[in-house]
């Protein structure tokens, strides 16, 4: 089958380059890029890594702070057919050297957040690189390690086009690190396709589109970040990015900005409740129209908050995992174009609480579009560990040739390590973890209960 009959985030270049060609698409500090500049960035930064040596299956790791930069970077080791790697910056540099050593990187793509690395990676090698990239202009302290910078790396790109991209092997483009179900840190190996349809699962259910002007508030080494940044990619609305997530310089974006949409986590909506409720006016309330949640349910009160200081947003719940690339299912929380949830909210003081919250667990919603759920069940028939199957699923941990090492007697079911049940209505409903499961006189009991 011909690469261009196989999926490829690459291909929103030739959207950004038609559509967007003269609206901006990033913004970063004093950068503005339209989206033709932005992928003659990607083209001639892709170029350069050819003319260098990359090929398709490398693998190339990048830690830094948000940025635009960040994203071209990720296009154009993608374009090339190599396999980016975020490295999250807050790690200690043994973190980071035992995550290289695991998916071997030819090449360390860095910033000012990670420089406490440098003179310990030369202190402990790592076999596999070859080449160190600096995003920021580096000082007299790094010229003896010949680091090389982007404007040393790129090449015109002559007559290469956004649809000359190329394919690592099994569509490979990113490992993305996480805990995983099993404790330590796994390198997560995600397809292209994979990606594609979490962004088109957003783009249905959330309502993303080429007006929205999203606010990156989760970094982007984490599959949150990634997948909304991408699924904003492909509608080629604009990007505001903040080198980390700070509440107050959150708030004044949104402001100066006119956002429309972000995600966040509760931890995230609290600080930005927390520093919107000391300001005099707020105008953000009036721009933001849709506000994705992960990581964990929103309180009541947070939900209430919310609906009060975004009140023209839809709230929306998503539940998932990085082996999963993202969510996985979706609930919305509150929608002011709907009648029941703003009806939810004033008889019972959130949104859906007739449903949200059982003596069963908490409920997540129901899956997306094209993702199969199901429960093994246990004795009781009805709670069991959820599965899951679909094109969404991960290729597989990097350092294992198994598709489905989880559940290695039904490979085409992932097991997602939680415990929970599904109602006549398809809606999910989480009780616990599998390794937190205590059992108690022949009965299964769960912490979270």
């Amino acid at each position: 089958m011909a690469k261009y009959s196989d999926p490829h985030i690459c291909q929103c270049l030739s959207r950004l380059l038609t559509f967007r060609r003269h609206f901006p698409v990033t913004v970063a500090g004093n950068r503005r890029k339209t989206g033709q500049q932005l992928v003659e960035e990607v083209l001639s930064l892709a170029k350069g890594l050819l003319h260098l040596g990359l090929t398709p299956g490398h693998v190339v790791a990048i830690s830094a702070y948000n940025s635009d930069r960040y994203l071209e970077w990720l296009l154009a080791i993608a374009f090339v057919g190599g396999i980016a790697a975020p490295l999250n910056y807050r790690w200690s540099f043994e973190e980071a050297r035992l995550a290289m050593t695991a998916v071997r990187p030819v090449m360390l793509v860095t910033d000012e957040s990670s420089y406490a690395w440098y003179s310990k990676l030369h202190q402990n090698d790592i076999p596999s690189l070859k080449w160190h990239i600096l995003l920021d202009s580096p000082s007299s302290d790094f010229t003896k390690w010949n680091v090389i910078t982007p404007e040393m790396l790129k090449r015109h790109p002559g007559n290469l086009l956004p649809s000359d991209y190329s394919l690592a092997p099994e569509g490979a483009v990113i490992i993305c690190f996480t805990s995983g179900t099993t404790g330590k840190p796994k390198g997560v190996t995600l397809s292209h396709g994979a990606l594609i349809i979490q962004s088109l699962a957003k783009i249905a259910i959330v309502g993303y589109n080429e007006d929205d002007v999203y606010l990156h508030t989760a970094p982007l080494c984490h599959i949150g970040g990634l997948s909304s940044a991408l699924t904003m990619l492909m509608v080629g609305g604009c990007h505001v990015l903040m080198p980390k997530f700070d509440a107050e310089s959150a708030v004044d974006a949104i402001e100066q900005y006119t956002v429309t949409s972000f995600i966040t986590v509760p931890a995230i909506m609290a600080s930005l409740i927390s520093i919107i409720r000391q300001k005099e006016t707020w105008k953000g309330g009036e721009t933001v129209e849709k506000i994705l949640n992960g990581g964990g349910s929103l309180s009541h009160e947070l939900i209430k908050d919310t609906s009060l200081f975004f009140h023209k947003a839809k709230l929306i719940s998503a539940y998932g995992m990085t082996e999963t690339c993202s969510s996985l299912t979706f609930l919305s929380l509150y929608d002011p174009m709907n009648e029941n949830t703003n009806q939810s909210l004033q008889t019972f003081g959130v949104a859906g609480s007739k449903i949200t919250f059982q003596p069963q667990g908490v409920c997540v919603g129901k899956a997306a579009p094209h993702i199969e759920l199901k429960i093994s069940a246990d004795t009781s028939g009805h709670t069991g560990r959820i599965l899951t199957r679909g094109p969404h699923i991960m290729l597989r941990y990097w350092d294992q040739t198994l598709t489905n090492p989880l559940n290695p007697n039904n490979e085409a079911w992932l097991d997602t390590g939680d415990i929970g049940s599904i109602d006549h209505y398809g809606n999910l409903w989480l009780l616990g973890r599998t390794n937190g499961r205590i059992k108690s006189g022949g009965e299964n009991i769960y912490p979270e209960e």
